[in-house]
């Protein structure tokens, strides 16, 4: 049984029962309340569930759903299908506000379950993409450069628009020869090396070469943004502050912002659903679960 602080009022006032009745039925469930009643001759008993189903209004004030408590006696007995469903009716300030009871480094594990797209907003929402370049780590630059969603040809298109002297660096640190050439030559140079060995001369930039590189893939092709690991792009968010990491999330809806809370443990997922509006909370009831009604009873 779901034990509520219901709202003994109500049931004295609208089924006829007793105060001295109501203090025998503590710890006893709705449905057995109610057949007891109907058993003793009540008629308005007997007609409970169907008229509280049919009522939600009436549902919210019974089960004083107006109380958090309440409602996460209620939520926190569901299962983790039937929360997410809950969860899906919550703006995402409500979403946001629940992630809060985390410590930053959690939140910051939790984004990296947003997809690739989703991750891509948050992140340039908060920074243009030259600010996040520098804010992350070489290899994060070589694993981006390593992905098969970047062709040859779009790599060589985007080394046109690299300084000359990044371009000669790059070819001395691949050769390990001086290179005077220009910038037409070096990238002829580059283009005829096979695939294995384009990966190596290309990973030889220095990271201001790399970064220019890259800013001019982006140029080319923006949603390319998405092939950065999800490590690489929460990486900056880890010298923020944990309001500053939350306040990222705002630009994302509700459905976006599901995948950092389909697997919270369970009570943690209830207390999330708790946010949700009584009286949406009390239909939602009425319309798929009468069992859960069923099962309430006097704390």
């Amino acid at each position: 049984m779901i034990s509520l602080d219901i709202d003994l009022s109500y049931l004295s006032k609208h089924y006829n029962i007793g105060c001295n009745a109501l203090q025998q039925y503590k710890n006893k469930s709705i449905t057995q309340i109610m057949k007891i009643e109907a058993e003793k001759g009540n008629p308005k008993a007997a007609e409970f569930l169907l008229r509280i189903t049919s009522n939600p209004l009436e549902l919210v004030q019974l089960f004083q759903l107006v109380e958090p408590k309440n409602r996460f006696l209620i939520l926190v007995n569901m299962n983790k299908e039937d929360l997410l469903k809950i969860m899906e009716r919550l703006d995402p300030k409500q979403i946001i506000l629940g992630l809060s009871v985390f410590e930053k480094d959690s939140i910051i594990e939790l984004m990296m379950k947003l997809d690739p797209e989703s991750l891509a907003t948050v992140v340039l929402e908060k920074m243009e993409p030259e600010k996040f370049l520098q804010s992350i780590p070489e290899k994060y630059l070589d694993e981006f450069l390593s992905s098969r969603k970047i062709d040859k040809q779009l790599m060589l298109k985007s080394m046109e628009k690299i300084d000359k002297d990044q371009l000669q660096k790059m070819m001395e640190n691949y050769t390990g020869e001086p290179c005077y050439d220009e910038k037409e030559a070096i990238i002829k140079k580059v283009s005829s090396l096979e695939d294995d060995k384009f990966q190596d001369a290309i990973k030889s930039f220095e990271i201001e070469g790399k970064h220019q590189l890259i800013l001019g893939l982006l140029e080319e092709k923006p949603e390319l943004f998405e092939e950065f690991s999800p490590e690489a792009m929460v990486h900056p968010f880890r010298n923020m502050e944990k309001a500053e990491v939350l306040e990222s999330l705002i630009v994302l809806d509700t459905k976006e912002l599901m995948p950092m809370v389909e697997d919270l443990p369970h009570d943690i997922m209830a207390l999330v659903a708790t946010q949700i509006d009584p009286l949406q909370l009390s239909q939602i009831l009425c319309s798929d679960f009468s069992d859960i009604i069923a099962s309430c009873g006097i704390a």
